[in-house]
């Protein structure tokens, strides 16, 4: 649960509940490193206060950034978003505890989380889908991305506030974490593509793979597709399968655009 409110000799802020989810020690773990990337330039929230308030709910108290929420990313507002993004790469260490790519390579190559499992029945597209996915991965089957930098792992166009044509704010790091810049480039690219935002989803995706190669962004696609149908699957109750059709759709344009074969590479550049 989050709300907006106002703080007496404060002003506004936001308040974060969690339940369970390890919301503590990741709370933790963004509150040590957020203040990096904002020494960088970086438009983050503060914490301003995190703690237990009883033996299950985690609460996190961070100031309320400026703007609203973006509805597409074109123009001036897409360079600088690919600006804010290069501040993540290296990380300058590594943690075991929060590498993210590992639990990437995890998900889809030993089925934690049974995401293969779920996904193929989020939709009566998501079946073929995901069986397409898992050819077009076979080239890649086990690879493992370094965690080289920062990594919001939840990047959409929700969580980018922009006031007067300018980027306020990137909010939502609850999943913050070591692991490759790149994700949040496919991922933004995913949440552009469903919204129509064909050509920013061809340029994030360019970048991406030059951040990651193209088999590492086979990887990144591939991950994100699979978890974000599973995720579906398991909200199907409060949603029915308009997010996993709105996906799917998205998905096979995505990966008909890519100009890359399903069982192995051409030698096209993914541009």
């Amino acid at each position: 649960m989050t709300w907006a409110a106002r703080a007496q000799g404060y002003g506004p802020i936001v308040v974060k509940a969690r339940r369970g989810d390890n919301a503590s020690a990741k709370t933790q773990w963004c509150a040590k490193h957020l203040p990096v990337l904002g020494a960088r330039g970086y438009p983050v929230p503060a914490i301003l206060w995190h703690g237990m308030i009883s033996a299950e709910w985690h609460v996190t108290v961070q100031d309320l950034l400026p703007g609203r929420p973006l509805a597409a990313l074109d123009g001036p507002m897409l360079d600088a978003l690919l600006r804010l993004v290069e501040l993540q790469a290296d990380a300058g260490f590594q943690e075991q505890e929060r590498d993210f790519t590992d639990y990437v390579a995890n998900v889809l190559f030993d089925d934690w989380e049974e995401d293969w499992t779920d996904a193929p029945r989020a939709s009566a597209a998501a079946g073929p889908l995901c069986a397409r996915v898992r050819r077009w991965l076979q080239p890649v089957w086990g690879l493992r991305l370094p965690p080289a930098d920062y990594a919001n792992n939840d990047l959409n166009l929700s969580n980018i506030l922009a006031d007067w044509g300018a980027i306020t704010g990137i909010v939502d790091w609850d999943e913050f974490s070591l692991g490759s810049r790149a994700l949040d480039l496919v991922a933004l690219a995913f949440d552009c593509e469903r919204a129509d935002g064909h050509a920013a989803a061809d340029r994030l995706l360019v970048q991406a793979a030059r951040v990651a190669g193209d088999d590492g962004l086979r990887c990144l696609i591939g991950y994100r597709t699979i978890a974000s149908l599973a995720h579906s699957f398991r909200k199907q109750e409060s949603y029915g399968d308009s997010l996993a059709a709105a996906e799917c759709t998205a998905v096979s344009a995505i990966l008909d655009s890519l100009k890359l074969n399903d069982g192995e590479p051409d030698n096209q550049d993914v541009c």
